[in-house]
């Protein structure tokens, strides 16, 4: 159940002058032809409507619909000996009541049944004339209106911030997700690139080739540099998802190429075989589709060196008329790397998230193609 809508400071100020001008005018305007009777259940429900209106600024809700029930039952039993200036708390009453979202609609509607009922049983012993009943009446009936109006613009504002509620929520678990697989794609390449290394380190060490096994560390130290940066972009990039991103607002041609060929090269370092076949004239991208791409193209990487060590990777990028098309594929091994169980598959996912998301669309495959393991990423350019 919702909590209790508290009252404005305002709103409440308007109720009292409104209750204080009708209670000033019962007063002078009551006669000695009038039984005490009706000016003291006048005035009752229009300190019912006062007492409301305070414990709604208070947002109290205990005693509100015994005041509500109290000021239009009241108000509308003297509302014709009063010269109709009771029917304003019983209005708003049920004005109140209907317009409740938290209140059952059939509780409103059967507060006004009893108001109209009671104005017009009140009006009897006085020889109210007809038309000023029905006008009394008609002030509840559009009360009633008013209070369905008021219901769906709170029903509205309800659901508005509901839904601003489950956005925040879903913005939320996307930052998680990007943060996730960001670092997965900076801990698969540099870590597991690193572990390549120092195992051939060790290995050359053993054999007492130490030239070659401090070259191996300068490639390890140079690789580690490298995951730091990535590291640091990846979270530049959280910070402000609208910024510069992997390359800036835009990837030219130049940029995307370099970007390859430092995977490439890092691949090769790791003692890896990759070629590379580019067809199309290379265009422009959006940061987040060249990311996207170099991305996949580096989860591909890492994949062939745990799952198929030491066999040649091939690497496709095709450009075509609005869209680009990258396909790398490697041949099936049973020669697994030592990394080969520290994926889980969260690469593969990440990457089908990170071009699922791209504005302008895209697709990503990964599978078994004939006798090779091949992923297939696909964005749309225009």
């Amino acid at each position: 159940m919702n909590p209790p809508r508290q009252q404005s400071p305002l709103a409440f100020a308007l109720n009292l002058v409104g209750a204080l001008a009708i209670g000033f005018s019962l007063i002078v305007s009551h006669s000695a032809e009038r039984p005490v009777w009706v000016l003291v259940l006048a005035l009752v429900a229009d300190a019912a409507w006062v007492a409301r209106g305070a414990i709604a600024l208070a947002g109290v809700r205990a005693g509100e619909t015994a005041l509500l029930v109290v000021a239009a039952v009241a108000g509308g039993l003297v509302a014709a000996p009063s010269d109709g200036l009771s029917v304003v708390p019983a209005a708003i009453a049920v004005l109140a009541t209907v317009g409740a979202p938290r209140r059952p609609v059939l509780e409103g509607f059967g507060l006004a049944v009893v108001t109209l009922a009671l104005v017009a049983a009140g009006a009897v012993p006085f020889g109210t004339s007809v038309g000023a009943v029905l006008a009394m009446m008609g002030g509840v009936v559009l009360a009633v209106f008013a209070g369905l109006s008021r219901r769906q613009f709170r029903q509205s504002e309800e659901q508005a911030a509901l839904l601003q509620e489950r956005e925040r929520e879903m913005r939320e678990e996307a930052a998680r997700v990007a943060i996730a697989r960001d670092l997965h794609d900076v801990l698969a390449h540099s870590l597991g690139g690193l572990v390549i290394q120092l195992d051939a380190v060790e290995a050359l060490l053993e054999a007492g080739d130490t030239a070659a096994a401090t070259a191996r560390v300068t490639d390890a130290r140079a690789l580690a540099a490298s995951g730091l940066s990535e590291a640091r972009r990846a979270v530049a990039a959280l910070r402000d998802p609208a910024g510069s991103g992997a390359f800036g607002m835009v990837v030219e041609p130049a940029a995307f190429a370099a970007a390859v060929d430092d995977l490439l090269a890092a691949h090769r370092s790791l003692g890896g075989v990759v070629d590379l076949t580019t067809h199309g004239e290379p265009a422009e991208l959006t940061a987040a589709q060249g990311a996207a791409l170099q991305r996949a193209l580096q989860e591909s990487l890492s994949n062939a060196r745990k799952h198929a060590q030491g066999e040649p990777v091939r690497a496709d990028i095709d450009w075509q008329s609005g869209r680009v098309r990258l396909t790398v594929s490697n041949p099936l091994s049973d020669d697994v790397g030592e990394l080969a169980a520290t994926g889980g598959g969260h690469g593969l996912d990440g990457m089908r998230e990170r071009v699922a998301a791209l504005p302008l669309g895209g697709a990503a495959t990964a599978g078994v193609v004939g006798d090779r393991f091949t992923v297939t990423v696909e964005a749309r350019l225009s």
